[in-house]
């Protein structure tokens, strides 16, 4: 089989695939097209990260022998599944692999934006020693409530950590059967937000999702209520959280994903005083980065010897006429 690799991949490679005509992508690659002409052979293609260009339909409506598709990572927004399922590629991502991590990430974006610790260390930086610096004074997290909206492997841990620092925790999202850490209470959605000094948000980027943070849910937080997101971008109302950051109806932003991604150089959000921001790095993590290496070559290997690789976000493609890995298929 033909397979397309993120350069980052080689070295874990080595002569893995052997009788296999394995081919490499530049990690750096700009250019949809230029992506689109590089997948027209493959059979199976290995995504290390969501590309800093828009999923064209091109890529797979031009590659008609492509069957499989691995992205390290935990979603798969940046792919059209409805055209990909319908095409009969099979879409597989590393679901739960980078939790820990984007956990911890959520926690320091909380403690920075609470503490001011930023500002704190610029004006050491500067020479100064500045204890009161101008603006909101800085809060503890013990006492306080945190409302985590989604409570899968990430929120989860979130939710641990916070009852650990002595914080009050309230969780929501829909489906309540999964058992909520010791402490922790579910809540409806406005009661968080009419409640919460934290809100950290842990949910998938889906429909039901899509702007969850608007200008409405904006208008029912507290001002000195803290809003974090470490998950997808579109899950805020970009805009409108600009707005009420500006206009002190919130008192912070601890933001790691962002509606545009890369967020472009003269947007406000970088500039920002009561805005913490990082380059959706959350996951990020030598421990990580050894464990979506392995994840994703191992499912390809799943794959290449007729197994059904683990993961697969897309399954019920298994069952369908159009599935182009026969040898996978389920009956019924």
């Amino acid at each position: 089989m033909i397979i397309l690799l993120d350069e980052a991949y080689r070295e874990g490679v080595g002569d893995r695939y052997a009788g296999h005509d394995v081919r490499y992508f530049p990690s750096t690659i700009q250019d949809a097209a230029r992506l689109a002409e590089l997948m027209r052979e493959a059979e199976v293609v290995g995504f290390r990260r969501v590309l800093p260009f828009a999923f064209v339909p091109e890529m797979v409506t031009g590659a008609p022998r492509l069957q499989y598709i691995h992205r390290s990572g935990s979603g798969a927004d940046w792919f059209d599944l409805d055209l990909l399922s319908r095409l009969g590629i099979l879409v597989a991502v590393n679901s739960g692999f980078n939790a820990p991590s984007v956990a911890e990430h959520a926690v320091l974006l909380t403690l920075l934006t609470l503490r001011r610790s930023l500002d704190f260390i610029a004006s050491m930086r500067e020479g100064q020693w500045l204890r009161d610096p101008p603006g909101q004074p800085p809060f503890m997290l013990s006492g306080r409530t945190v409302g985590v909206i989604g409570v899968g492997n990430i929120g989860a841990r979130v939710v641990r950590a916070m009852s650990g620092l002595d914080a009050r925790v309230l969780c929501y999202q829909r489906d309540r059967s999964v058992t909520l850490p010791e402490g922790a209470q579910w809540a409806d959605l406005d009661t968080i937000l009419e409640s919460a000094d934290v809100i950290t948000l842990h949910v998938p980027l889906v429909e039901d999702t899509r702007h969850l943070i608007d200008a409405r849910a904006l208008a029912r937080m507290k001002p000195t209520a803290v809003l974090v997101n470490t998950s997808r971008g579109e899950v805020v109302d970009q805009q409108a959280l600009v707005e009420a950051l500006q206009s002190g109806r919130l008192r912070a932003a601890g933001l790691d994903v962002f509606e545009a991604e890369p967020l472009p150089a003269d947007h406000p959000l970088r500039t920002m005083p009561n805005v913490v921001t990082t380059p959706h790095v959350g996951g990020a993590g030598i421990e990580v980065s050894l464990m979506q290496v392995e994840g994703t070559l191992s499912n390809i290997d799943a794959f290449l010897r007729g197994e059904c690789p683990p993961r697969l976000v897309n399954a019920q493609v298994l069952r369908s006429d159009a599935l182009r890995a026969a040898h996978l298929r389920i009956a019924g």
